[in-house]
């Protein structure tokens, strides 16, 4: 048990600190910062941050979610996108073990977390993102890294992406206004490359699904006033981390086979 434990709590630190990382990567990259340099520093007062006050998680805690020299306040989204990051990695792998395909898709869950809270805030996928994905997307299947086959990403791109597509230019020709963002689309090749055909069209159900219910409590339970521009990113990269952890040990899906074995 104390094992099991120690592997856990060293996955758990591993995906804190590749949040750390994230929480970067979410900053610069829509500012057309460079993510290597300069080295982390106060947003406020551009006071170089001491290792010591960069500890994933404890820092925050430490310092009060305040800057030590202006004693700004600290975004709480730096601890809770540290957190989300360590949780999810012990979650991934719990479900795939140490495995080639956990690397995998630990990768694109990075990846993801990153776009959802950029397109949160800035209602854009930067191209950085969608470049990153598809370039790894071939070579991964090149190599035959992934449990579908490479007809099968194929089909689960042009699924996934050419429906997004298909619904932004329906949804302008009716409201006379752009209402699918193409970084939506291209990230949907991405996402239908990774999933394959049969996942893609579980990804699209659950990205609409998760918005619709997403926009509902919103509304009802926060008074959220909606402009008409809630981002739909965030949705799409909700889908995958859902059907990842929801895969059965012999590589199915539970969501579709609670569907299958229910309504047939």
């Amino acid at each position: 048990m104390q094992t099991f434990q120690l592997f856990h709590s060293v996955f758990f630190l591993f995906g804190a600190i590749f949040g750390s990382f994230l929480n970067v990567v979410i900053w610069r990259v829509p500012r057309n910062e460079s993510i290597v340099s300069p080295p982390s520093h106060c947003s406020s007062c551009n006071k170089q941050i001491a290792p010591y006050d960069n500890i994933p998680l404890i820092s925050w805690l430490i310092l009060g979610g305040k800057c030590r020299h202006c004693k700004k306040e600290i975004s709480s989204r730096y601890i809770i996108v540290e957190f989300i990051t360590g949780l999810l990695t012990v979650f991934m792998v719990v479900t795939y073990g140490i495995s080639t395909e956990f690397f995998i898709k630990i990768f694109y869950v990075y990846m993801l977390i990153a776009i959802t809270y950029i397109d949160f805030d800035h209602y854009i996928i930067p191209n950085e993102f969608i470049l990153l994905g598809v370039t790894s997307l071939l070579f991964i299947h090149f190599f035959n890294g992934l449990p579908i086959s490479k007809l099968d990403g194929f089909y689960g791109a042009i699924t996934f992406g050419g429906f997004l597509y298909f619904i932004g230019k329906v949804a302008e020709l009716i409201l006379k206004k752009e209402s699918m963002g193409f970084g939506d689309v291209k990230l949907g090749l991405v996402l239908g490359g990774l999933l394959g055909l049969k996942l893609s069209i579980l990804g699209l159900f659950l990205s609409f699904l998760i918005s619709g219910l997403f926009t509902i409590i919103g509304i009802s339970l926060f008074k959220m006033k909606s402009k008409g521009e809630i981002p739909f990113g965030p949705f799409m990269a909700a889908a995958p981390l859902v059907i990842f952890l929801t895969r059965t040990p012999g590589g199915g899906n539970s969501i579709l086979n609670w569907y299958f074995t229910t309504m047939f």
